[in-house]
């Protein structure tokens, strides 16, 4: 599993146990890991890895557990919101940032969106040099970004387009999309989501 190095994100970025996570939400509907393979389209053998954090999993196989386990996706990267009051519903303070790994080639996330389930959800993203991301969600709404450092080549619908720092994007999340890193140095983009339920492939 790939390590993120605390000095990529914020001053006391916590790290999701998403494993842990995602076992106790299954537990928790009486699932086992069988079932949910079968409902989600994981391979059994892929779910025990995720809560046993011996993988990363990719985002896209985050949403189809979450979509199963009827949870928003912050679910597997904090506790519970079910006791979410006052301010916890709209600020999230820099030491309390949940950052995790995706996928096997070391992309590091940290969530910026105050915890529970919001229609527009934004992060930092950490590209490593080389690496072309993967798996990535589309459906109904839009995704936009910013770079931060570095350089990303965004492909989208067939056409390549290099960005540089300060450069920004947005385009419809149903738009066939990929980035990548194509330099030597890694990149960081602060990448913004807006998902409409239920309707992400």
């Amino acid at each position: 599993m790939n390590s993120v190095k605390q000095d990529e994100f914020g001053p006391g970025a916590l790290e999701a146990d998403i494993g842990a996570r995602l076992k106790c939400i299954r537990k928790a509907r009486k699932m086992t890991i069988n079932e949910l393979a079968m409902l989600a389209n994981v391979s059994a053998g892929a779910i025990s890895q995720i809560e046993r954090n011996q993988a990363n999993p990719t985002v896209r196989v985050l949403e189809q557990l979450r979509l199963v386990l009827k949870v928003p996706l912050t679910a597997f990267l904090e506790g519970s919101t079910a006791t979410l009051r006052g301010t916890e519903y709209y600020i999230r303070r820099l030491a309390e940032r949940p950052h995790f790994n995706v996928g096997r080639q070391g992309i590091a996330k940290e969530m910026l969106s105050p915890a529970g389930d919001h229609a527009v959800q934004f992060m930092f993203i950490v590209i490593p040099p080389g690496v072309r991301s993967d798996e990535m969600l589309m459906g109904q709404g839009e995704k936009a970004g910013i770079i931060m450092s570095g350089e990303l080549t965004l492909e989208l619908e067939g056409e390549s387009t290099i960005l540089f720092p300060g450069d920004s994007f947005q385009f419809k999340s149903s738009l066939k999309h990929n980035i990548f890193n194509h330099t030597d140095k890694e990149a960081r983009v602060l990448w913004i989501m807006h998902i409409l339920p239920d309707h992400h492939l």
